[in-house]
């Protein structure tokens, strides 16, 4: 994915049918980033494609596409499936959170909401971003599981996992601490970079990560008190 953060101001989609919200964020936001509205979910997966974004902002309840399908389509396009989504909703429940999660949203802000933590927020991710441009160039394998740093892309027996980039970064620290325990806070540091986020947000994306590769042979063990580690299975230990 070619980036703007090199060029001058990041390029900042903002997707929501409220007119009225979305001048109040060009307002608020228009000094640090080159922002580009739009209010479906349909013109969002075409603008994505189109613009290639740094950061997308998307509400989830719009009319025709709504967000959570928006996304799940960006996922599905190779050009934009990179692209971090912070999604915007009025809806604040543990099911519609798992839910974005699953269809690679990257964060989660309940409206009404501070314009602040707001802006922390993609600001935390471009910094991502920008760690991840800064590593070198690697190829991780565990069991049937094989991690492309090169594409940003994991595969497991030899199948593509569509897997949203905080889902990507924790998997990404998972295999790069070598079978040791990484903290919620090493989490939260490396992913996230905002002291601001709960770190119940884990779990989130930790059940939507395991999911996704269900067919791993090995897992993703969660060490009580102390964080979490990838291992191979026991069986799949002794085989080898």
């Amino acid at each position: 994915m070619s980036s703007s953060l090199a060029q001058g101001k990041p390029k900042l989609l903002v997707v929501d049918d409220e007119p009225l919200l979305r001048e109040v964020l060009r307002d608020f936001l228009s000094e640090q980033f080159d922002i580009t509205e739009c209010a479906s979910g349909l013109e969002a997966v075409r603008m994505a494609s189109e613009l290639n974004p740094d950061v997308i902002l998307m509400d989830v309840m719009m009319p025709g596409m709504d967000g959570i399908t928006a996304i799940k389509r960006i996922r599905e396009n190779e050009q934009t499936r990179s692209i971090p989504v912070l999604m915007l909703t009025a809806v604040n429940s543990t099911p519609n959170r798992i839910e974005a999660f699953d269809f690679g949203a990257d964060d989660y802000i309940t409206k009404p909401f501070d314009f602040d933590e707001v802006l922390a927020r993609v600001r935390s991710k471009l910094t991502r971003i920008r760690d991840f441009q800064k590593k070198p160039l690697a190829r991780l394998e565990l069991g049937n599981l094989v991690m492309d740093k090169r594409s940003r892309e994991v595969f497991v027996s030899g199948k593509l996992v569509d897997l949203g980039p905080v889902e990507y970064g924790i998997l990404e620290l998972l295999l790069d601490s070598d079978g040791g325990v990484v903290s919620r806070k090493g989490i939260m540091d490396a992913v996230w970079q905002d002291e601001s986020k709960s770190d119940r947000l884990i779990d989130a994306h930790l059940t939507s990560l395991r999911k996704k590769v269900s067919d791993f042979s090995g897992e993703i063990q969660t060490v009580y008190g102390e964080g979490y580690r990838i291992k191979l299975k026991a069986d799949t230990q002794a085989r080898t």
